[in-house]
Formats: C-alpha cells, structure tokens, sequence
C-alpha cells in the first residue's frame, strides 16, 4: 500500500516504501488498510508462481474525509440586481423570461492535489493490469478526477406574484407549490459559476423570485451548502429627468 505524491511534474506518484506490506494466501484474498491521512494511495499485489515467476497489479483510490471546497464571503446574486448598492431589487430586464445568478468565487476547491494524475508504472511486460487495450497505464490513473471542489449542484427557484413577496420555505417539486406560485429547477453551470432561469413566463412588476443554490462536495449530504438569494422586480424606479439648485435662506447652502 502506498501513499502517492506530486512529483517533479506536478502528477502524483508512486515514490518511496510502502506505506504497508502483507502477505495473502489465494484462499484468503483480501486484507485490512485504514488509511491515516487523506491522500492518493495505490494498492500493489505481486502473485507469484511455483517457479517464482511474478506479476503486478495496481488500483488507484482516493480517502477524503475532509470538506472539498471553503465558502467564502462572495456574495450570490442576480445579475441584474443593484449589485453596487442592494442585490434585493432589480429595476430593468432584457428578457423577462431569463435570469442569471452569479456565483463567482463563492466556493473555492480544496486539496486539488487529491485530483492530480497519476503516473503511470513505466512499461513492464508482466505489470498485468496497467495495460488497458492499447493505451499502457490507463487502469492506474482512471479512478481519480473530480474528487475535490463542488462536485454536484442543484438549483430551484420560487416566484411569488404577490407585490412584496410572501416568503416561502424551500419548495418541494413533487408537491403542488404554495397558492400564486410558480416554482421550478435552474440550470447550473460549474465553469461559468452561475445558474440560469429560464422560465415558462415573462416576470410581471412586483413579482419576487427566491432561489435556492445547493453546492455540494464528494460527502454528499454532510458536505452541502445553501446559499439562498431573493430579488424583486421593480420597475417604478423614479429617476431624475431635471434639476435645479436653489439657495436656502440664510445663502449658505445650496440644496
């Protein structure tokens, strides 16, 4: 049993002693590791013959029992919010059947080592099984990826016509949605780190839209986090077509 680590090339590798040795029996085909620390490790058996004749084979897996990513202080909001002042209005849209919610920086990976390549074994015709089809080193370095960071995210989202918004909980999709509702899932896009309503229609002036982003990490539910983001369509914004200064009376001030 081994212990991978990052080489010279940035891969993790298999370099050093063991991390443990025993001997198995064939009638007695497995044995017991705890492993003492998250990492990559690498499970070698060697089977040998009569004639002393030997073959290797090598399986690549990952123990993390640590969070894969940090929440930090960036916030989650719509695009179109009033993102410099308050996130909870939004005064103008160019469609109103679409709206995106940012997520920028919100969750940031950790341990990314945990998802580096392996290395593969160099050429050895009796290395058994770190030949896959014509491609040498392929079953050594398949079982990690996308270990670390969000691995799964779902998004679901509440519209309430109701000016003002009544404040719902979380909706449940398979039960009908509260009275003057409409309610549905985001998609949610980990490159461009946003989620993206698409709705059936076009938002309506006091219309309040809640959604809820649920980021989760290779521990499933005890590694999942909500972030929930409110927004209200308003588009009675006054703005200021004109302007006069005029003195107060004591000529001191203009206002």
């Amino acid at each position: 049993m081994y212990l991978l680590t990052s080489g010279t090339s940035g891969t993790l590798q298999q370099l050093g002693d063991p991390e443990m040795t025993a001997s198995v029996t064939p009638d007695l085909n497995n044995f017991h590791y705890t492993a003492p620390q998250p990492g990559v490790y690498a499970i070698v058996v060697t089977v040998y013959d009569g004639a002393n004749n030997s073959a290797r084979a090598r399986k690549i897996f990952n123990y993390d029992d640590q969070p894969g990513f940090d929440v930090t202080d960036e916030p989650v909001y719509f695009v179109r919010g009033r993102q410099k002042t308050n996130h909870s209005y939004i005064t103008t849209l160019n469609n109103e059947r679409w709206l995106t919610v940012n997520f920028t920086g919100r969750y940031i990976p950790k341990n990314l080592e945990l998802s580096g390549r392996v290395e593969p074994w160099p050429i050895d015709q009796n290395s058994i099984d770190d030949v896959y089809g014509t491609t040498f080193g392929m079953r050594s370095v398949d079982a990690v990826g996308d270990i670390v960071g969000v691995t799964n995210m779902s998004c679901v989202y509440l519209i309430d016509n109701k000016t003002g918004g009544r404040g719902f909980a979380e909706p449940q999709l398979d039960q009908p949605p509260p009275a003057g509702t409409v309610v549905g899932n985001c998609s949610t896009y980990l490159d461009r780190q946003t989620a993206i309503l698409d709705l059936d229609a076009p938002l309506k002036h006091g219309a309040t839209v809640v959604v809820w982003l649920k980021a989760s990490d290779h521990r499933g539910a005890a590694g999942t986090v909500t972030d929930v983001v409110k927004v209200t369509l308003d588009l009675t914004i006054p703005y200021i077509t004109s302007d006069e200064f005029v003195k107060n009376r004591d000529d001191k001030y203009y206002s």
